[in-house]
């Protein structure tokens, strides 16, 4: 997914370089980089404040890679959220059947207030406030036109990243968004993956589900490959490719 690391600093630097160049232009990575300058309020901010918020906060234990620890019974060395795949299984139920699209809707967001928020880091002396956009679960908390997987069509039922753009707007402070889903192919990868010992060893997670299976339940018409990416035996190049311009179609 390195290519779709270059997409979004290539994003980053046209939107925020001087001078803009047109499509038709070819720019090395180098000439941006010559090129880009950092807005003067930016450098003059010194302190601002990143939420880095969203469905991941819906399990009371698990860390932020929940979505990705919950379907590993041993997460090796990556001791964040090592309580994951325990917690999911007696809070929500087996990986194989209840999966972390199954907690995206758990999620309401129904205690926030982002004109408090805004308001209040602004008392603290904040210059500049960013939220996050998306998650290396490939969920987008704003009301997506190229992703159903959104928090407008699962969970909150709210654009979050629109909510707080009007209240920092209103107390007019500097606004911007964060985005990591640039990984999250290989990040899902558990998804795909199955108990390797216990009463549901070899039976497949959710990640092998798709659009129908949802008939009759709550997530009718959304498809989890949507979601979690095509199984690793289906990612032919032209779907990689798919999935880059998605991200790009995305966040521009």
């Amino acid at each position: 997914m390195q290519t779709i690391k270059r997409y979004f600093s290539l994003i980053m630097l046209l939107l925020c370089s001087v001078p803009c160049f047109s499509q038709e232009q070819e720019r090395s990575w180098e000439e941006l980089r010559d090129q880009y300058e950092f807005p003067s309020w930016y450098t003059e901010a010194r302190f601002g404040i990143w939420v880095h918020w969203g469905a991941q906060t819906e399990p009371l234990k698990g860390g932020g890679w929940y979505a990705r620890h919950m379907y590993m019974q041993d997460v090796g060395r990556e001791q964040w959220g090592d309580a994951a795949y325990e917690y999911h299984c007696k809070t929500y139920g087996h990986p194989s059947e209840i999966g972390y699209k199954d907690v995206l809707n758990e999620w309401k967001a129904e205690k926030l207030d982002t004109d408090a928020l805004v308001k209040y880091f602004k008392s603290l002396g904040a210059k500049y406030f960013v939220a996050l956009a998306n998650h290396h679960d490939h969920f987008d908390n704003f009301n997506s036109t190229y992703h159903p997987w959104n928090s407008v069509n699962v969970g909150p039922k709210r654009d979050i990243i629109k909510e707080f753009e009007v209240s920092c707007k209103k107390f007019d402070i500097p606004y911007g968004v964060s985005s990591h889903d640039d990984r999250f192919l290989s990040w899902w990868l558990p998804a795909f993956g199955a108990d390797t010992s216990g009463v549901y060893q070899g039976k497949p997670y959710d990640g092998h589900m798709t659009i129908e299976d949802g008939k009759g339940k709550w997530w009718e018409g959304l498809n989890p490959a949507d979601l979690y990416g095509l199984p690793p035996g289906q990612r032919t190049p032209e779907y990689i490719e798919s999935v880059k311009q998605n991200w790009v179609l995305r966040h521009t």
